[in-house]
This record gives structure tokens, sequence and C-alpha cells, in this order.
């Protein structure tokens, strides 16, 4: 057992790293944009016009250098409670679990750190042709992607983490343990990444003049068709893949785990990521192709680090049965 654990976790410490680098410079690049719009305030100032629209920009856009930080924070305890997993003989310590929870703390504020662009995200729609936001952005593709998506995760996400902690904290069960971080993870794969990422899609088949956005045409383009698919239907089957697999443990039936299948969820799920990181490359990216998809799975996308989840599923999938 533990000569297989020693081929595992050098792949669970890289997809630790990945999220801690992918949040330091998610840090780097919200912080130049807050600079940007912060020393030039009078400009956005004069564009936004009311007082009221102003504030709430300026929350929403500033929200991505707290989001950032918080993510980056949970990142340091994560990794450091994987180094004390590692120190400890590979057993969950008191410390061990003090600093997991901490890194859920602080996942569970960068959602919260989402509200104003929820918010926004539902006015702007309101008010669409009154207000200045990018120029001409039409408001539905802003209610989709910055209201309903946010929405959504700001009311899962950070109850469901925070509950997985004080079951930790508590000294729960480890049946009830085992059942809350299914939860967790059945909940990120339906809200944050089919959700998110299908509104996404749906907010690109959205006619919109100012970019490459023909309308639900844009289907015909098989680059564009594949992507769509192993978004909406693609990562929707496996979120059902998952909640399947965890379903016994929901339920606390006491069923021995089965590495090979959430490996194979582990696998696909990553794949997903190196598939459509392809495609939008092949498409030739924003710049070949502006779309609110392509604004958004790459260029302003705070999740590739998923990309990692690739190689550690392929070794579960492989390793011997224990």
């Amino acid at each position: 057992m533990a000569a297989r654990m020693e081929k595992i976790i050098p792949l669970v410490l890289v997809v630790v790293l990945a999220y801690l680098v992918w949040a330091l410079y998610w840090i780097y690049r919200s912080f130049m944009w807050g600079y940007e719009i912060t020393s030039k305030f009078a400009l956005y100032a004069g564009l936004l016009k009311e007082s009221w629209w102003i504030v709430l920009f300026y929350s929403s856009e500033l929200g991505g250098v707290v989001c950032t930080s918080l993510r980056f924070i949970a990142g340091i305890f994560a990794l450091y409670s994987t180094f004390l997993f590692l120190k400890d003989e590979q057993s969950f310590t008191p410390r061990v679990k003090r600093n997991i929870c901490r890194a859920f703390v602080f996942e569970a504020g960068y959602y919260l750190a989402l509200i104003p662009s929820a918010v926004l995200g539902f006015v702007h729609s309101l008010f669409a042709e009154k207000l200045w936001y990018f120029d001409s952005t039409p408001g539905m593709p802003v209610l989709l992607v910055s209201g309903v998506a946010c929405l959504f995760m700001v009311a899962v996400i950070p109850p469901n983490l925070l509950r997985l902690r004080s079951k930790i904290v508590g000294e729960a069960s480890r049946e009830e343990v085992v059942r809350q971080i299914c939860i967790v993870g059945v909940s990120y794969l339906f809200v944050v990444f089919w959700l998110n990422y299908s509104l996404s899609w749906i907010a690109t088949t959205i006619p919109w003049t100012e970019r490459a956005q023909p309308g639900i045409s844009i289907l015909f383009e098989p680059i564009s068709l594949v992507s769509f698919t192993a978004t909406v239907f693609g990562l929707l089957a496996l979120a059902l893949s998952a909640l399947f697999y965890s379903l016994p443990y929901i339920q606390k039936k006491g069923v021995s785990p089965s590495l090979k299948r959430l490996g194979f969820i582990m696998a696909a799920f990553g794949g997903y990521f190196i598939l459509v990181v392809a495609l939008y490359l092949i498409a030739g990216g924003y710049a070949g192709k502006p779309t609110v998809w392509h604004e958004m799975v790459v260029p302003h996308n705070p999740d590739l680090w998923c990309i990692t989840f690739f190689p550690l599923g392929l070794r579960l999938m492989f390793n011997k049965p224990n």
C-alpha cells in the first residue's frame, strides 16, 4: 500500500503546486488590471457616469484582486498541509487537518468575493442600454456569465466547503467526512465547471456584432461544435458520473472506494481542459475568434491548473487495486 501511495503522492503534489502557481499568476494579472483602472479612475468614472454604477463596477473589477489573493493563501495552506502529510509519514495528524481547514476557509472566501460580480451581472441586464460596460456589451451575456454563474457559485460552494471544514474540526466520523468531501467534489463539477462553462457557451451563441458571434450558427463551425459539445454535454456526463460514483459514500453505505473509477473521472476532467485549450489554439485564440467563450476559456480562466488532474487520474486508473 505504501509503495503504491508513493507513486501517487508526487502527482498529488503537482496538482497542489499547479493550484498555487496558477493563483499566483492570477494575482499578478488582477493587480495589474486593478492598477490600470484605479490609475485611470477619472477616465472610467467619466464613462461610467452614475456614482452607484461606479461603485458597483469597481467592486466587481477589484474583487478579482481579493479573489486571487484568497485563493493564493488557500494554495499556501494546501501545499503546507501536503508537506506536513508527507513529513508525518502520510498521516492526517491534527496539524495537517488544521491547515487543510484553513485552505478550505480561504477557498470559500474566493467564491464569496464574487458577490459584487453577481450583483453587477443582474443590474447590468436591467439597464444595459443606459450603462457603459466595456463599450457596447449586451445585457444577456453579462447576465449569464457574471450574474447567474457567479450567483450559483456563491450560493453553493462556500457553504459546502465550510461544512466540510466543520466536519473535520468537529472530529466527525470518517464516513461523515468522506460524505462531505463527495458533496463538495460533485458541487464543483456541477456548478463551477458544467454550469459556469455552459453558460459561457450559451452566451457565445447570442448575436453580438462587435464580436465574432453570428448567433446559433456559430455551432455550424466544426471547432466550435466540438468545444460546445464537450462543454455542455461532456462536462454534464462527467458530473453525473462523479455523482453516481459518490452516491454510496454520500448515503454512507460503507462500500470500498474504486480508485480506477475515480481515476477515470479525474483523467477525463483534466483531459477536457487539454481538449478545449487545444481547440482554442487551433481556432487562433481570442485574436482569431473574439467570442465570449474564447475570452473565458483561456485568457480569463482561473481553472487551467485542473489540467494536472489528467496524469493523476491516469496513475489511479492503472494503479494496482488494493
